[in-house]
């Protein structure tokens, strides 16, 4: 089995703590129901929109009202990115001038940044007004004929210079997510002709566009991954591969599958997808309703609440052979926390609904791995409860408020 590299960092303390202060400022406005935040970050006075345009793997980003820094004039509206606090996160916003600049070289629009901070904190860039495809797909029909054929042609020029771009410069391919690529318009017509817009430059490496057809990206990629948004309320751009026999052979040994034979394992694992995650790829998403679940073949991920861990605490990781998302998978609840690479991981998918055609088919092999589930969580659950016991009995021991026996 070949063992993927560890691309932890080692964090900075004090910068850490600087990035965490500024999302408690942010979060604790938005609790507030706060409409505006100004916070001083690295000394720059940044006046926020609420809620944020939106959160990515490795920042947030929020409509920019004002500011403390000397821009020069002449800019439109303006976003802020900010890096969340891990120093890959910083690291990869630190990328986008570089990506910026070669896009805007070769003609191809993206949001200018105006200022970037020199660790890589935040960066003050162009906010673009426009829709993504995404949300155009979802429309499309009502659109007039003329309408779908211009931007249709667009959009495949667009992206064919964007593959271009990329055998040029590998060192700047970035996601062609459908949520990543923005149609510009004005007083909600849109522009003539269409105008696109790459809205993250920030670099995806592990892509691989070389088979790419843009009628199989419109009729079939499309479709079935704006599905998965619908479904995992996370946006995100993924190549997924069948489960190899060598990984079939790995994860036969995992505890999700005490108990089943060969054929059972395999059989299951002809339902599932093995994915591949660079460190701080968003995984699983809290308060997502859940539709798969997933076992970690390779590497570790952690387990977050929020968009930022206080310093001083210890997130729960885990690594080989761990199951994700399965109570979501089951009861078809929000996600409970959030889960992110920690490490380059490759995961097996188990899709829900490919599971379900099993259990229609009355097979006994989908019933099995429930079980197995329900005693994982069962174990769980006992787990919590011991602890949970011995921390009443240390109170007890120590004098402390007891649920019997009080004044009041």
């Amino acid at each position: 089995m070949s063992t993927m590299p560890d691309e932890t960092e080692t964090e900075d303390p004090v910068l850490e703590a600087q990035a965490v202060t500024f999302f408690e400022t942010v979060q604790q406005a938005t609790r507030e129901g706060q409409k505006t935040c100004s916070a001083v970050f690295r000394s720059v006075r940044l006046d926020l929109a609420l809620p944020p345009l939106g959160e990515g793997d490795r920042g947030m980003v929020y409509p920019l009202r004002g500011h403390s820094l000397p821009l020069a004039e002449g800019h439109g509206l303006l976003c802020a990115k900010v890096a969340k606090q891990q120093a890959i996160c910083r690291r990869r916003l630190l990328e986008e001038t570089m990506t910026t600049e070669f896009f805007l070289s070769e003609s191809i629009a993206v949001p200018r940044i105006h200022y970037m901070d020199t660790d890589g904190f935040f960066c003050i860039k162009d906010r673009i007004e426009g829709e993504s495809i995404t949300s155009l797909y979802m429309r499309f029909n009502d659109l007039t004929v003329k309408t779908q054929q211009v931007l249709l042609e667009g959009l495949e020029a667009f992206l064919m210079r964007l593959l271009d771009s990329f055998r040029k410069r590998p060192d700047c391919k970035v996601s062609i997510s459908p949520n990543n690529i923005y149609v510009l318009s004005e007083g909600g017509r849109f522009k003539d002709p269409p105008q696109f817009v790459l809205i993250d430059p920030g670099t995806t490496l592990k892509k691989n566009y070389s088979d790419f057809d843009f009628k199989k990206y419109w009729n079939e990629v499309l479709p079935d991954r704006i599905r998965k948004y619908q479904r995992t309320g996370y946006l995100q751009w993924l190549v997924p591969q069948e489960v190899t026999q060598s990984e079939r052979d790995e994860a036969s040994e995992f505890e999700i599958f005490r108990g089943l034979k060969p054929c059972e394992v395999f059989l299951l694992l002809k339902a599932g997808e093995t994915l591949e995650f660079e460190p701080e790829d968003v995984i699983l998403k809290e308060g997502a309703v859940g539709e798969n679940f997933y076992l970690i073949l390779d590497g570790t991920v952690e387990m977050r609440k929020g968009s930022y861990i206080k310093p001083g605490t210890r997130p729960l990781r885990l690594g080989r052979g761990a199951v994700l998302g399965e109570m979501a998978f089951l009861l078809h609840v929000p996600r409970s926390m959030t889960v992110v690479a920690s490490t380059r991981c490759k995961l097996i998918e188990i899709d829900r609904d490919r599971f379900n055609e099993l259990m229609d088919a009355s097979l006994t092999a989908p019933f099995k791995l429930i079980r197995n589930i329900a005693v994982i969580l069962a174990e769980r659950l006992h787990s919590l409860t011991v602890t949970h016991q011995k921390l009443i009995a240390a109170e007890e021991a120590a004098g402390g408020p007891t649920i019997e026996g009080g004044n009041g």
